[in-house]
Parts: C-alpha cells; sequence; structure tokens
C-alpha cells in the first residue's frame, strides 16, 4: 500500500486556467465500463469534471445510525496499521475517549501515521475549558514524529472583522468543512462531525467505501494539500504556517492564489491519474468533487448543476439538508428541470440551533422563512405535484443530513447518490470547504442499501403544506426576516 506520500512534503505550484480545466473533455474509447451502459450512460458528462474511481458496489456500505458511525470510527482506528487521516470541523471539548482511542492505536504501533485536519477558528474555540487545540496536543507531545495537527483559516476573516467579531460569530465568514474519516485501504465520507451529539442523537449520513486504496490515497492526498496552506499545531500548542505559504490573515490575497493554484494542480493531476480506465468486475464509479469558493475551485457546484440539468421527467431525486437555504441557481434549475423533487429538511425543533441561546435562537425561524420563500415559489410555477418538502422531526433528536439521491426511469432503485459535508446553500458554495462524491451503481445490494437509507429519514418526516406555515410557532417576526437576507450567505 502506498502511503500518502508524507504529510510534511509541499506541492510544487503550477497555474492553471480552471475554464480550460473544466472544459477538457476525454475521450471515453471502452465500451464496457459502468457509466457506458444504459441507463447509467446518461451520467457520463459528470466525467469531464470529476476523475473515475470504479469499485465493486459490495465494497460500499452506508451506515444508518450515529451510534454505529461511533463504533466504527473506533473499531477502525484500532484496526488501522499504516495510516488514519481525519478532517472534521471539529473534535468535540468532551471527546476524550476518541483522543485516547488515536493514542491507543499509535502506541500499538510504531508505523502508523496519523494527519487530523480541523477549522482554525472552531476548532480554537474554548468550551467548558477544552478546545480541539488542547485535546490534541497530547497526541503531539506523545507523538510528534508521526502526528500532524492542521489548523485551515478562512482567508476572508481580516483586519477589522478579525479584531471585532467574537467566537462563533467569526465562523459565519468561512469554515473547512470537510468531513473525511480514512484507515489505511478504506475510507468514510460523513457529514458528520466529531462530537457527543453525532454519535447519539444527531441524525447524519455516513458511507464507508472498502478496499480501495486509491480512493483513500484521493482523500489522503486532498488533505494534505489543505495541510500546505493551513496552520500547524506543535509539541508547544503554538500555531505556525509554512515559511513559504502566505498568512492567511495577513495576506489573504496572495493566500488565495497560492491556495488555488494548488488545488488546482491537485485536480489536474487526479483527472490525469484517473481517466475512466475500470478494473474488473466493478459496477460502481466514485467521482469525488470539490468546493472551495474563497479559493475559486467550484467543481462541486458544477458538477452537481449538469446532474440537476441531466435530470428527466421519469427521475425522483430526493434532496435533503439540515439547513434549507439552497442558492439560487440550485433553486431555479429545480424549478426547471422536470424531475420529481422530494426535499427533506430539519424541522424547527430538529434544527441544532432550536432553544440555543443568544441571537443563534433566530435561526430555525430564519430558516423557516427561506423554506416558505421557496414552497411559494413552487406554487407560483405550478410544481406542487411535482416538487414536495417534508420536515425530519424526532423526539430527542436532531437533523444534520445532506445530499442527494436519484432513481431512474420510475423504479425505487437508487442509481445515483452525493454524499458529504455540502449542504447545497450559499455557505457551502461561497464561504466553506467542502468535499462530497457522486456514487453511482448498478450494484442491486447498494442500491437496496441507498433506499432503505433514503426510507429511513422520511419516515421521521411530515409533509409541508400550507397549514405548516400557518401555524403559531410559525410565524417569523419581522425583525428575522430583514436580517435573514442581509446574511443569507452566511446560513
Amino acid at each position: 500500500m502506498s502511503l500518502c506520500k508524507t504529510f510534511f512534503r509541499v506541492i510544487p505550484t503550477r497555474t492553471c486556467s480552471l475554464r480550460a480545466l473544466h472544459t477538457t473533455t476525454r475521450c471515453l474509447q471502452r465500451s464496457t465500463t459502468v457509466l457506458e451502459r444504459p441507463p447509467l450512460s446518461v451520467f457520463q458528462p459528470l466525467q469531464d469534471i470529476a476523475p473515475t474511481f470504479y469499485a465493486s458496489g459490495n465494497n460500499i456500505t452506508p451506515l444508518y445510525e450515529p451510534s454505529d458511525f461511533y463504533s466504527e470510527l473506533k473499531t477502525r482506528i484500532l484496526s488501522a496499521k499504516e495510516r488514519i487521516f481525519i478532517a472534521a470541523l471539529y473534535i468535540g471539548h468532551a471527546e476524550k475517549e476518541l483522543v485516547e482511542t488515536l493514542h491507543t492505536a499509535l502506541s500499538r504501533s510504531d508505523k502508523l501515521q496519523a494527519h487530523i485536519l480541523i477549522d482554525g477558528l472552531r476548532g480554537t474555540r474554548v468550551s467548558k475549558g477544552e478546545s480541539s487545540v488542547t485535546l490534541l496536543s497530547s497526541l503531539i507531545q506523545s507523538f510528534p514524529d508521526r502526528v500532524q495537527v492542521s489548523l485551515y483559516h478562512t482567508p476572508d476573516l481580516t483586519g477589522v472583522l478579525k479584531k471585532t467579531l467574537p467566537q462563533r460569530f467569526n465562523e459565519g465568514i468561512g469554515l473547512m468543512h470537510l468531513k473525511i474519516y480514512g484507515f489505511d485501504d478504506s475510507v468514510m465520507l460523513s457529514g458528520a462531525n466529531l462530537s457527543r451529539d453525532y454519535f447519539t442523537n444527531r441524525q447524519d449520513r455516513y458511507m464507508i467505501f472498502d478496499k480501495h486504496e486509491p480512493l483513500a490515497s484521493y482523500y489522503c492526498d486532498l488533505m494534505r494539500v489543505v495541510r500546505s496552506f493551513s496552520y500547524q499545531l506543535d509539541t508547544k500548542g503554538k500555531l505556525a504556517i509554512q515559511s513559504d505559504t502566505p498568512d492567511p490573515v495577513h495576506e489573504s490575497r496572495q493566500f488565495k492564489r497560492h491556495a488555488h493554484d494548488r488545488l488546482v494542480r491537485f485536480i489536474r493531476q487526479q483527472m490525469d491519474r484517473h481517466d475512466d480506465s475500470p478494473a474488473e468486475n466493478t459496477d460502481t464509479a466514485i467521482l469525488p468533487v470539490i468546493q472551495m469558493g474563497p479559493l475559486g475551485i467550484r467543481q462541486d457546484e458544477k458538477a452537481t448543476m449538469k446532474f440537476l440539468g441531466m435530470a428527466k421527467q421519469d427521475w425522483t431525486i430526493h434532496l435533503t439538508s439540515g439547513y434549507f437555504n439552497f442558492t439560487d441557481r440550485y433553486k431555479a434549475m429545480i424549478l426547471r428541470a422536470p424531475a420529481r423533487f422530494r426535499f427533506l429538511t430539519a424541522s424547527p425543533k430538529a434544527n441544532g440551533f432550536f432553544n440555543s441561546k443568544g441571537v443563534s435562537r433566530y435561526l430555525p425561524p430564519a430558516y423557516t422563512w427561506i423554506e416558505k420563500q421557496f414552497f411559494n415559489h413552487v406554487k407560483r410555477a405550478g410544481r406542487s405535484n411535482e416538487i414536495s418538502i417534508e420536515e425530519y422531526g424526532r423526539e430527542g433528536w436532531t437533523y444534520h443530513a445532506k445530499g442527494l439521491w436519484a432513481s431512474l426511469q420510475g423504479n425505487d432503485d437508487i442509481s445515483l447518490t452525493l454524499i458529504g459535508s455540502p449542504n447545497f446553500g450559499h455557505r457551502s458554495s461561497q464561504r466553506d470547504l467542502e468535499a462530497q462524491a457522486f456514487v453511482i451503481t448498478e450494484n442491486k445490494r447498494l442500491q437496496s442499501a441507498l433506499h432503505k437509507e433514503v426510507e429511513r429519514l422520511h419516515s421521521h418526516a411530515q409533509l409541508v403544506t400550507d397549514a405548516t406555515f400557518k401555524q403559531k410557532d410559525r410565524q417569523v417576526p419581522y425583525g428575522v426576516r430583514a436580517a435573514t437576507a442581509m446574511i443569507k450567505t452566511m446560513l
């Protein structure tokens, strides 16, 4: 198995036009690839945007419950032999058990390396005297040669904003939002973070890709690239950026160009390396995409728009996000598409900010207002029979799942899913760093498992109607409506 080379190596840069990159057309001459067999051949145009990894659907498994996610994390950490690579927004201040599990795994093998990538704002926010940084410092101190902890800082939080915005509020400017959990030659994609509620009663999505070294190395390499322009945690608990990298706070413009060039080179290398050549006995194609708006990378948005533009009348597209705030481009495309759409989002009580302290308690009504506006757009467009909205509500649970599933030709088989960190909203598109993957399959076992995933989520949902927005607790104050319009790109 090849490691992610080394977490310390800096990638040489080379400028490449994104337009040139995205319009590169590659000749598909083989006649037996998954994406050349109907009906999945309709998705071939996505291969002009993203690299293709072929796999057996038998090695891909969606998980359904937070407890399963936590169990898999600990089991795979302890069984890792050569590499662990984890990207998450943060590690909860109380997650000492998870850090201890990492410590145990590293103690068992002196060949094991670990790279942990978190957000620099969320990762340094202190709660009850602890932060992600204080928790992870013990790993750096115990294994300084084998553990790397990286913290990405948005280049959009600078100057007066950096000096005046308090913690938590400053996170609205932009975050490192990747959710990647890799162990040797396997990787799990998710939308879940690493804190207690995500392990117990906060519903998300989780998908394991087993025995796929090239795909695991793709995500390991992606993290290495982001690491190359992130702050590094040292054994003294201090943060420092590499000497040849512009500082994101004090040299924002130079930083953006620098990071952009490295990411473009990464995408180009992956496109060249994975050129649609399938292995034998494969029935599934995986196309990873990234979105890093502050750094000029919009691969995910381009691929998602192309997918929505392919939609046919006999398709059903299930689309979910815990935060209903789809971009104008996505909404316009959905309203034009002939397919049936089933939206699933969090009810106000299932929103993670419900009953929170401070101004964040107004976020659930803000999302209600955005949802109502879209509901009315659907009615005015005469699409109410084809586009429905449901709200997830489960006593004692919150909802954080995101992604989509597509069934073709009027049947229940799920032929495509999109799994990862983006919420399809303004934040995901413009402010945060995101990663997800298109999974396109004709494997019956996997199709059935994906269908089960959709139905389990919808089993806790209620259909949204006109009556929903007439309820007393759905009346949105005028002040919230006005504020929502002003801060929509931060939601």
